[in-house]
């Protein structure tokens, strides 16, 4: 059976597999790894960032492809809201399927980025400060 990164799929379905990758690829700021520990047979991902123990702190995976018998299937993230929860991988659909996955990507960057400008913005005034004002009913 062919490899992709690591990933055992079945003939019919690497070519697949690595299309979709090399496009995402393409597009920049993002790596490829594997998760062989995931049963039954591993799991590919794709995020901006590689993978560290401190993963919550740095953005999400926005793509998971798992081998299956006969068709790879995509998952989609926990934190994005577009598409469905399971895709099933086909060069028909593969146009589509390459829209949504940037669109996951788009959802999937865009949480983690929102709740540290937040926690940034908080650190730089401090109300209780001499000389800083507050305003009342904001």
């Amino acid at each position: 059976m062919p490899n992709v990164h690591g990933i055992e799929f079945n003939p019919n379905q690497s070519e697949l597999v690595k299309d979709l990758v090399r496009e995402l690829l393409k597009d920049g700021g993002c790596v490829v790894y594997a998760l062989n520990n995931m049963k039954p047979s591993g799991e590919l991902r794709m995020a901006p960032t590689p993978p560290t123990p401190s993963q919550r702190e740095v953005g999400g995976v926005f793509l998971r492809i798992r081998p299956g018998i006969n068709q790879a299937t995509i998952v989609r993230p926990m934190n994005a809201k577009a598409g469905e929860p399971l895709t099933k991988l086909a060069k028909i659909t593969q146009a589509e399927t390459l829209e949504m996955i940037r669109i996951w990507r788009k959802e999937t960057k865009s949480g983690p980025i929102l709740i540290k400008s937040a926690a940034a913005a908080g650190k730089g005034t401090n109300p209780s400060a001499p000389g800083q004002t507050t305003q009342a009913g904001v």
